[in-house]
């Protein structure tokens, strides 16, 4: 899956990229003291950064600089102190280098390649990276200021370094291939001039990056002869691995539930904080110890990570394929079935992220988006416009569009139709019986009880208090003898209704 950090500062980056990154030593599969890193990204390959990632390089974009020239790119927000509405000190960070984008292999996938010894698994993952971080840049903004909305740019600069295990537990560090991806807070506008990267959409693309991931993952797996499954979390694993084993090969997945659960604490955002404040100093054991640590376990489970690799190669040598369960027909359009179940209007992010859900395994990542193109060329889905500073597109359907026009026509044939819901003197005593209400809350609930039309809403954003002042409207229509009844799209929203 893909996990994107807070805001790094050019410090962070530096100390990272000596000791976390680049640092091979306690990488024990990896020969060599140095993770030699790749540039990925529009503006890495116009810089003619490619190949091995060099630290002057890393330096200067951290820096908001040229990675070759040095000129300033992106001018440096000095660090401040304010105090917000709660009366609480706020010092905001001096300069956002780039954020830690994490690709994590399931960990069946890291016993077979690194326990296993099959190197196409590791490749597998690294081409699945790489087809994620290319669809991801898509969304790449540019910050503009001044009240103006983002510009969608699609170029960024990024570079990405390949791991092979966890965090030690008691001294022990579990398998486990994972990809860290610098992405420098620096991206070009069409006119060449260059901006801070706005991060907001990145953070929405997570699921859709870790869709199109896993979907790559377990379609190469597929070819490769491996037998893939679901996993709890919708991961794709490589079957033939028991729990135990599984278990017992990912002590730091334990160490960040068993703090959480303490804590009382569930949810991506407190597992990151979890994982933080459980971290061990990375151990000093050599790649051979360590190495005989992972096959002493892999032995005292029956050697699955040698049987799986052999089943996949006999499987490959006899000429077995899988049968595709699910259609990238069929994928799509359960995508927009559930999206478009509650919205009239949905990001194609959302409908890409839940049919590449649907057919994971079965079907690659371009028939997906071959599919989404057809349909809207055929005009079953429809572009809708997207408000300034949102990239990419969103949909609708024609039956979604009928519908919203039923729904106008139902309101404009009953304007001013009808007597109004209560008498001014309900209203004047739902007022006196409710001073719990605030202003605006009594006004609401006095327009919608005057008022005259088949069909009023009331909007507010979240906590505003709807639900507060629909039960003072209903209270005032059942005083006028009305029998009110409520309802919901969610089984959640219909109990707090």
């Amino acid at each position: 899956m893909l996990t994107i950090s807070k805001p790094l500062s050019a410090a962070q980056v530096r100390t990272y990229h000596a000791e976390e990154f680049s640092n091979a030593r306690h990488n024990y599969y990896t020969q060599g003291e140095e993770i030699r890193g790749q540039w990925h990204g529009q503006l890495a390959r116009q810089w003619g950064l490619s190949g091995d990632v060099q630290e002057a390089h890393v330096h200067r974009l951290a820096d908001g600089r040229h990675p070759i020239t040095g000129e300033m790119l992106v001018a440096h927000q000095t660090a401040r102190t304010y105090t917000n509405e709660r009366g609480e000190h706020v010092k905001t960070m001096e300069h956002r280098a780039g954020w830690d984008g994490t690709f994590s292999a399931p960990k069946s996938v890291s016993l077979t390649a690194l326990v296993g010894g099959d190197a196409r698994v590791t490749e597998a993952h690294r081409a699945s990276v790489r087809v994620a971080l290319d669809e991801t840049e898509r969304y790449v903004q540019a910050r503009i200021g001044r009240n103006h909305p983002a510009e969608t740019t699609g170029t960024w600069v990024a570079a990405s370094f390949e791991h092979d295990s966890a965090r030690p537990v008691d001294g022990y560090a579990a398998p486990q291939l994972h990809t860290h991806v610098v992405f420098f807070n620096v991206t070009e506008r069409s006119t060449g001039e260059t901006r801070a990267l706005q991060p907001q959409e990145l953070y929405k693309t997570q699921q859709y990056g870790t869709a199109i991931y896993r979907s790559e993952l377990a379609a190469r797996l597929t070819a490769l002869g491996y037998d893939m499954e679901r996993g709890p979390s919708g991961q794709p694993e490589i079957r033939g691995y028991s729990s135990a084993y599984l278990d017992a090969s990912s002590p730091r997945r334990q160490q960040i539930q068993e703090h959480l659960d303490k804590a009382q604490r569930s949810g991506a955002g407190a597992a990151q904080i979890a994982a933080h404040q459980t971290r061990e100093a990375k151990g000093h054991g050599s790649h051979d110890e360590m190495q005989r640590l992972h096959r002493a376990l892999a032995e005292a489970h029956g050697q699955q990570p040698a049987v799986v690799v052999q089943g996949a190669s006999d499987r490959a040598r006899r000429g077995e394929h899988r049968v595709p369960q699910v259609t990238a027909h069929a994928a799509v359009t359960y995508a927009r079935d559930r999206n478009l179940e509650r919205e009239a209007v949905v990001d194609e992010r959302a409908l890409l992220r839940d049919a590449l859900k649907r057919s994971m395994g079965d079907v690659t990542v371009d028939a997906i988006k071959a599919e989404f193109g057809q349909r809207v060329a055929a005009g079953q889905l429809i572009p809708v416009e997207q408000r300034p500073g949102v990239p990419g597109r969103a949909v609708t359907t024609p039956e979604m569009v009928r519908l919203e026009r039923d729904t106008l026509q139902a309101m404009r044939t009953g304007q001013q139709a009808h007597a109004p819901l209560a008498t001014s003197l309900t209203r004047q005593a739902v007022q006196v019986a409710s001073p719990h209400l605030s202003v605006h809350q009594q006004e609401a609930v006095d327009r919608v009880l005057a008022n005259r039309d088949r069909v009023v809403a009331l909007e507010g954003v979240a906590g505003a208090g709807k639900t507060t002042a629909l039960a003072a409207v209903r209270e005032g229509a059942e005083w006028e003898g009305y029998r009110v009844e409520g309802f919901a799209p969610t089984s959640r929203a219909a109990q707090k209704l």
